[in-house]
């Protein structure tokens, strides 16, 4: 009765073990599930049962046909395991990346910035299009978001709306390898509270995050697929320069206004590191941020060996 809900055989430890893979990298800006999906050679299956799931199909189908049919076609046994493969990283890795945050602050997000920059030059090398036209909006969005970032609250609001808004926006980056679902939430001023809400286990912010991302796949991420099937250069060179400027947001020794502030603050003050050396000494940040953009370097020329000739677009 229940041997539609699993792919046959043991089929779906794979498919787990890749959710975990995808789940582990978007607890860490910068890291993009989309590009681990490549790795994985799942990129193209995911966008196509993303595609069926958040259609009206399964639905037609569960009314005409009943469970089984609507399930098969939502490609549930492809979806459930890599879903519950996801959320057991998120949710292992969580509590981690949080005490990091607290106890070693500036080399994780000089980490941050290595696997941001590096995941800039891998979404700028896939623009192609009149070279002065591209840098033209490339650098356009890049002062536009760096000013946007100085001029924004040290605080983002935390109403259910703005938490709706940053899981739709988030989730975009399924369909976006090189860019990354937590590296958005940090420029959106809400990492840290999604973070702690995952360990914490509190849906007064995860239930309205699963809402906005619900919402983004079915609105944001097909967006996205048109205009980067229609305006496919533009929308790169765009995403890339918004990267650029939203390292603002990464630097590592920003300064809160409020010395207790946990989430940090879009540039409030920009400051240099104070000793070469120590934990918060420019030189092991540095180290660190080599290290993370080698890392992404490996993860891009991994997916670039399967990834399709199209790689932002949906299969047909």
């Amino acid at each position: 009765m229940l041997a539609f809900c699993v792919p046959r055989g043991l089929a779906w430890v794979g498919i787990y073990l890749r959710g975990i893979a995808i789940g582990a990298a978007d607890v860490v800006p910068g890291v993009s599930g989309g590009t681990m999906a490549l790795v994985l050679g799942i990129y193209e299956r995911l966008l196509a049962a993303l595609r069926s799931a958040t259609s009206l199909t399964p639905w037609r189908a569960l009314g005409r046909d009943g469970i089984g049919p609507a399930w098969r076609a939502a490609d549930g046994g492809f979806l459930l395991p890599l879903v519950a493969g996801i959320f057991s990283a998120v949710l292992a890795l969580a509590q981690v990346v949080e005490v990091a945050l607290v106890e070693h602050r500036v080399l994780l997000y000089a980490a941050f910035t290595g696997l941001v920059s590096a995941s800039i030059v891998v979404v700028a090398r896939k623009v192609r299009g009149p070279r002065g036209a591209m840098l033209l909006v490339g650098a356009a969005t890049a002062a536009a978001t760096f000013a946007l970032l100085g001029l924004a609250p040290a605080a983002t609001p935390d109403a259910t709306w703005f938490i709706v808004t940053t899981g739709a926006i988030a989730i975009a980056a399924l369909v976006l390898p090189g860019v990354s679902g937590a590296f958005i939430l940090v420029v959106m001023g809400h990492y840290e509270t999604v973070l702690g809400a995952i360990g914490r286990l509190d849906l007064s912010v995860l239930a309205p995050f699963a809402l906005g991302a619900i919402l983004g796949l079915a609105t944001i991420v097909r967006i996205l697929d048109v205009l980067l099937r229609r305006a496919r250069a533009t929308t790169l060179a765009a995403l890339t320069g918004i990267m650029v400027g939203s390292l603002r947001r990464l630097w590592p020794w920003l300064e809160a206004s409020d010395p207790a502030a946990h989430e940090v603050p879009h540039g409030v003050a920009i400051t240099l590191p104070s000793a070469a050396f120590g934990p918060e000494g420019w030189v092991g940040a540095l180290a660190v941020a080599l290290v993370a953009a080698g890392v992404v370097a490996i993860l891009e020329w991994s997916g670039a060996r399967r990834a399709p000739r199209n790689p932002f677009s949906s299969p047909s």
